[in-house]
């Protein structure tokens, strides 16, 4: 810019005094052409110092971008398997994150809940409040996603989990740790600890409470160690991606791995935990995502493994299959998921079959309010793996407000039927937010 400024100095000075040179030299025709040869030269000067100094300014620009942090969004929630969908009209990718130094990003979630009941006997197996208690508060789950992306096809995810037990005390869990590769769209390979694909839900909604509507999870898709009824988790390797079929959307999943599932008692916590002592577990499922209708997934999924649960002299034969019809919008949630666990004791013969559904559906008004209703069912018919659990179904009704895009406040009225136990109610509040 100095070099510029000096060259039209001199070139004014030139053209300024060309008159008094004309008016000494008699206007002579040699001194005439020697300043208009010196102006074009200096013209030309000007020019290319100017275009020389507008090269050099679009590399400063983008080696300072070079040069700042990328802010690009985690892989979803879905992060570690597959596209998710968005079932509250945001992102359901591990949200809003922090790098914390060159090439490492990190995600947050956390709740604070509150819990009022009716149960008797007490139920059990609810993370963070307290057994026994007919109100209590909890923390629950603090949750921490950790990605660090190698190359654009290669990644690392993780997923820390801090969960409070009904003592107030707080373990340490590596729920998810994945080396991901992203070989094309119809093959992507995930290698470690991994969330089943036993269920759409288990895909999708992790750990983060913020993520998922209603205050708490369907019994049948809760964590196992909070005393679902899936194999939830497993070490292997998993794949995914999209079959050639056109607007159908058609995709896969496979999974290999090996699962320890173990699961507290229901109704007396006291109880040692039912540990079933996986074998290797074998998963297969399919869906599709029609273009037709964003929105829409409707798929299912088949699991197999041999269990040997502790405490209990048989080999058994766990077979679950599940089907999910889905439709989720900005605005509209329509979430269907029904599921058949069948246990076939080696040494005698036996089959006990489980049948086992949820349906949840909801509406956002007014851009903060989204009031939801679900109803849930589970029938256990004396398998040795769920002793606790028999029959139990009942509605839901709830109200979520969403203070902003990182709070959430959530109000819930559950209300259920046991077989040979009396009907209990209990009313949950929560703070969810995500960091």
């Amino acid at each position: 810019m100095r070099q510029t400024l000096a060259v039209w100095s001199i070139l004014a000075l030139c053209v300024c005094s060309s008159p008094a040179q004309t008016a000494d030299s008699s206007d002579s025709p040699e001194t005439v052409k020697a300043l208009l040869q010196e102006v074009r030269d200096l013209k030309a000067r000007v020019a290319a110092l100017e275009a020389k100094q507008s090269q050099s300014e679009p590399h400063k620009e983008e080696s300072q971008k070079q040069q700042q942090p990328e802010s690009s969004p985690l892989a979803s929630v879905q992060a570690a398997t597959q596209p998710v969908s968005e079932p509250l009209g945001q992102s359901v990718n591990p949200e809003h994150q922090l790098g914390i130094s060159p090439g490492i990003r990190m995600a947050g979630f956390g709740a604070v809940s509150y819990k009022v009941a009716d149960a008797h006997p007490p139920e059990a197996g609810q993370v963070g409040f307290r057994n026994s208690a007919a109100n209590s508060f909890a923390v629950g789950d603090v949750d921490l996603f950790l990605t660090s992306n190698f190359t654009s096809r290669i990644m690392v995810l993780s997923e820390l989990v801090f969960s409070e037990t009904s003592n107030q005390e707080f373990e340490v869990d590596v729920e998810r740790f994945l080396l991901k590769y992203d070989f094309r769209n119809y093959l992507k390979l995930s290698f470690g600890r991994y969330h089943t694909a036993t269920s759409y839900y288990n895909s999708v909604f992790h750990h983060g409470q913020w993520l998922q509507t209603a205050v708490d999870r369907p019994l049948v898709v809760e964590f196992a160690d909070h005393g679902g009824l899936l194999p939830s988790q497993a070490a292997g390797v998993s794949m995914t991606g999209e079959v050639p079929s056109g607007q159908l959307g058609l995709n896969y999943v496979f999974e290999y791995g090996s699962s320890n599932t173990h699961r507290p008692n229901l109704l007396n916590p006291t109880v040692a935990e039912i540990e079933e002592n996986n074998g290797q577990a074998t998963t297969l499922g399919l869906f599709v995502k029609p273009e037709w209708l964003h929105g829409l997934q409707i798929g299912g999924s088949l699991y197999h493994d041999r269990i040997n649960p502790t405490g209990i002299p048989f080999h058994i034969g766990q077979t679950i299959g599940s089907a999910h019809l889905v439709y989720v919008t900005p605005r509209f949630e329509f979430l269907n998921e029904a599921f058949l666990i069948r246990h076939q004791v080696q040494e005698t013969g036996q089959d006990f079959n489980t049948p086992a559904f949820y349906s949840l559906i909801s509406e956002k008004f007014a851009e903060k309010w989204r009031p939801f209703l679900r109803y849930q069912y589970v029938n256990s018919t004396g398998s040795p793996i769920f002793p606790d659990v028999g029959l139990r179904h009942g509605p839901t009704a709830g109200l979520r407000y969403d203070y902003n895009d990182y709070v959430a406040l959530k109000v819930q009225y559950d209300r259920t039927f046991r077989r040979l136990l009396p009907t209990f109610n209990d009313l949950q509040m929560q703070l969810a937010f995500r960091f």
